[in-house]
């Protein structure tokens, strides 16, 4: 017997069997298609909630990262190395801070010169406030100690805490703005003990 015959034998037997017959056999069809596209679109829908989960978590990760580096690079300063150090603090920066930096860049660096006086930062805790990931925005709040030491002098230190705003720019995060969070104040034990004279 032929394909053909065959498929006409069990076409003219689901019609003898009547319209009910037909129902049941388009219901099986249907459910059948519903559970595949069902069981795809929950593979689909896992895969893309997993990914995103992950990006957004790798984003969280490189923002706090960048924005403790900004931190550290923004608040040290070799005052016998400051146009290094004020070409860190601009590699830090973006939009408002930035321009800010080089519009005034040679007052600082007469400004720090002066004060023979150099400074570094050691980042203590930080978090992500907010993250807008289309925006290529984030605020992260850092605290961090700052040593400053005057030539011929001992070294001071403080507790700090800041506001970043920071600026996703290709691959990096840096800081567009900055305010501080609260008062600096000092801490007993802070500083490191001068080193003593040889």
């Amino acid at each position: 017997m032929s394909s053909s015959a065959t498929t006409g034998t069990f076409l003219s037997r689901v019609f003898q069997n009547g319209p009910l017959r037909i129902a049941i056999v388009a219901v099986a069809v249907l459910a059948v298609v519903a559970l595949a596209v069902a069981g795809w679109f929950g593979v689909v829908w896992y895969r893309v909630a997993h990914d995103q989960s992950r990006a957004v978590s790798a984003d969280r990760e490189a923002v706090l990262r960048d924005a403790q580096q900004a931190t550290a690079s923004l608040n040290t300063l070799d005052f016998h190395r400051v146009q290094d150090g004020l070409t860190q603090w601009e590699q830090a920066s973006a939009g408002s801070l930035l321009n800010q930096l080089k519009a005034n860049r040679n007052t600082y660096a007469h400004a720090i010169t002066e004060s023979a006086t150099s400074t570094s930062a050691t980042v203590i805790d930080a978090a992500v406030a907010s993250l807008d990931e289309r925006a290529g925005t984030a605020a992260v709040l850092v605290g961090f100690d700052v040593t400053s030491q005057a030539e011929g002098a001992d070294p001071s230190c403080v507790h700090r805490r800041v506001h970043l705003q920071m600026i996703r720019t290709g691959d990096s995060w840096k800081v567009g703005a900055l305010d501080p969070v609260g008062d600096s104040y000092s801490e007993a034990g802070l500083c490191p003990a001068p080193s003593s004279p040889k």
